[in-house]
């Protein structure tokens, strides 16, 4: 869809929910203990759970064999009983050499890093799997935690399928007799087909839309359910149809005749083409002018017509 049309504050595929936990007490079962040993087991699990969100069990070795001392060269510390905090989002990058993820939460448009190391439990469907099960793209959820001031996933989940979502992207086509559209999604640039009912609502420009309005190169974000029925589509934009942004620059690229900018409207970042702006008002841009621009979509990008340099207005 070009460079980053707009940085979307939400995600490709929302799950409705997390993995299903297996029972932690599943782990104990498998041999007899002291009844005393299954309470003092119980209370300290009953504990842990009371500061930390609800995950898998892994098995632990025997309390009757001989415990092992950590290796202060080789193995790395216990994690910190600090407080666990539960995130749903996108993976966007993996770095496996430096052992941690670029990751977007659902809704936000900041992006987050979060670390990983052999302390981290990876589980697909709820069952364990590896590391490299995980690709960019994918939909996770995390037990995260701060460790030395890091976010560090505890827990990584992955799911399959997913029974709801929220997705953003570029519509490809639109077959009106099997009420079928075609888009071309954001984040993984796969195209995904979703399916049109009479309930589902469309909207362009705050207001009502049409299904005239669904045509090739419209960006639009979608709300679909688990067969990819559509409850809603908005039209964020439609080719030839112009756009105000007011907010300060954040970013400039001379060479590229590119800028971007805050929109203060929305809260959300564009990036605009200024390849029709005369170069002497291009010189005087710099990051953190404030600026009010007109432009049109143009189906891959945004392309500035005008350029007011000063403080921002509404638009």
């Amino acid at each position: 869809m070009g460079p980053r049309l707009r940085q979307a504050g939400r995600s490709s595929f929302l799950p409705a929910g997390r993995a299903e936990h297996p029972n932690a007490r599943n782990a104990m079962r498998t041999a007899y203990r002291p009844v005393l040993l299954c309470a003092l087991l119980a209370q300290a699990s009953a504990g842990l759970a009371q500061n930390s969100a609800p995950a898998p069990s892994v098995a632990q070795p025997s309390p009757a064999g001989p415990s092992q001392p950590r290796d202060p060269l080789l193995d790395l510390p216990p994690l910190e009983h600090n407080r666990v905090t539960l995130m749903g989002g996108i993976v966007v990058n993996m770095d496996e050499v430096m052992n941690r993820m670029t990751f977007r939460p659902f809704g936000a448009t900041q992006k987050l890093e979060v670390h990983f190391d052999t302390r981290t439990h990876f589980y697909l469907d709820g069952k364990p799997v590896a590391q490299r099960n995980i690709q960019q793209g994918q939909r996770v959820y995390l037990d995260t935690m701060l460790n030395q001031n890091k976010v560090f996933a505890k827990t990584i989940w992955l799911r399959t399928s997913a029974e709801n979502g929220i997705a953003r992207g570029q519509v490809l086509r639109f077959d009106r007799a099997k009420q079928s559209l075609t888009v071309r999604d954001e984040l993984s640039s796969q195209a995904v087909k979703f399916r049109l009912a009479k309930e589902t609502e469309i909207r362009k420009g705050g207001g009502p839309g049409s299904p005239r309005d669904l045509v090739p190169k419209a960006l639009v974000e979608l709300d679909f359910g688990a067969q990819r029925d559509l409850r809603a589509v908005t039209v964020v934009a439609s080719p030839g149809s112009a756009y105000i942004f007011s907010g300060r620059i954040a970013y400039v690229d001379l060479s590229q005749k590119l800028i971007s900018v805050d929109n203060r409207s929305d809260g959300q970042k564009y990036d605009v083409s200024v390849e029709a702006i005369r170069a002497s008002t291009l010189r005087q841009i710099h990051v953190g002018d404030q600026v009010t621009l007109s432009a049109e979509f143009a189906g891959d990008r945004y392309r500035a017509r005008r350029i007011d340099l000063g403080p921002a207005r509404n638009p």
